[in-house]
């Protein structure tokens, strides 16, 4: 088996197990921005065990790069509490899709920012995985949502763009510090900044039972701890677009668990939408591949 082989291997099941985060969110006894914040409470322990690991030159590097990395873990944290907030407004499949636009803004920032060359094949699918986007959120309004369906589309869109912005950073600097030291100041800035968001929208943190307590768990060590883990690991070995493109994995899972454990079963508008938005997004990326 190749490096490149490992590293998508990596990505995709990190993606898979993000797929299960709406999942525990539906099941939590806290608000969503509580439950961001246990998220990466309990996902801490683990992850800096694992940083310990790296030796000297390893943290040597990473404190060199914390304030950018914490800048990263500050855009991701803004990802999941837009992420958690569309998840209580509609969907689990329509809000993981269009939180996972984030292949098409990659592209508009090396664009705008980088200056990369963009093929026309961009300019094609980019309008279709939109299109796609609009087929959603027509068949959630049509399901009954109302208004509610439409703002729960726009916030998960909104948070595309954070996850944008913190996979780019990613990228760049895992080329330069260990995996889990990387994690470890990432997800204390996640943390920090979810703590703050909890107490600005004014939610309870603590959960009332053990089973409550045994979700948070679950989403730090499994989902954020293997799924950002395992994700960290392929970004430092592959270009940017081809990760962003395995990554779709997680709509996929998030989509398949709702439909079984919730009956979130999408009509054929809603999956004729689903087709378009992931068409258009590998369009995107054979054109940056």
């Amino acid at each position: 088996m190749t490096e490149r082989t490992r590293a998508i291997l990596c990505v995709a099941l990190g993606a898979a197990l993000l797929g299960f985060a709406p999942i525990g969110l539906r099941l939590s006894e806290v608000g969503p921005q509580a439950t961001a914040f246990w998220r990466f409470v309990f996902a801490l322990p683990v992850v800096l065990a694992l940083a310990m690991q790296a030796g000297h030159a390893g943290h040597s590097a990473a404190l060199r790069r914390a304030p950018i990395l914490a800048l990263a873990g500050f855009f991701f944290a803004l990802d999941i509490a837009f992420w958690h907030a569309s998840l209580t407004m509609t969907t689990v499949a329509n809000a993981t899709l269009l939180s996972n636009m984030t292949p098409i803004l990659a592209a508009l920032a090396g664009l705008f920012w980088f200056r990369e060359r963009i093929a026309t094949s961009f300019w094609l699918g980019a309008p279709v995985a939109l299109a796609g986007a609009g087929l959603l959120t027509l068949a959630r309004a049509q399901s009954g949502q109302g208004q509610e369906g439409y703002a729960g589309e726009i916030v998960a869109l909104i948070s595309a763009v954070w996850y944008a912005a913190y996979l780019i950073l990613v990228a760049r600097y895992r080329r330069d510090v260990p995996v889990w030291p990387l994690m470890a100041i990432t997800t204390a800035a996640s943390a920090a900044t979810a703590l703050a968001a909890t107490i600005l929208v004014g939610e309870n943190l603590w959960p009332q039972t053990w089973v409550g307590w045994a979700i948070l768990v679950g989403l730090g060590v499994v989902v954020h701890g293997g799924g950002q883990g395992f994700i960290a690991m392929g970004l430092g070995r592959l270009p940017i677009a081809l990760s962003t493109v395995v990554l779709w994995v997680q709509p996929v899972a998030a989509a398949a668990a709702s439909w079984i454990l919730f009956g979130e079963a999408m009509g054929p508008l809603a999956l004729v939408g689903a087709a378009l938005v992931l068409g258009g997004v590998y369009i995107v990326q054979r054109a940056r591949a």
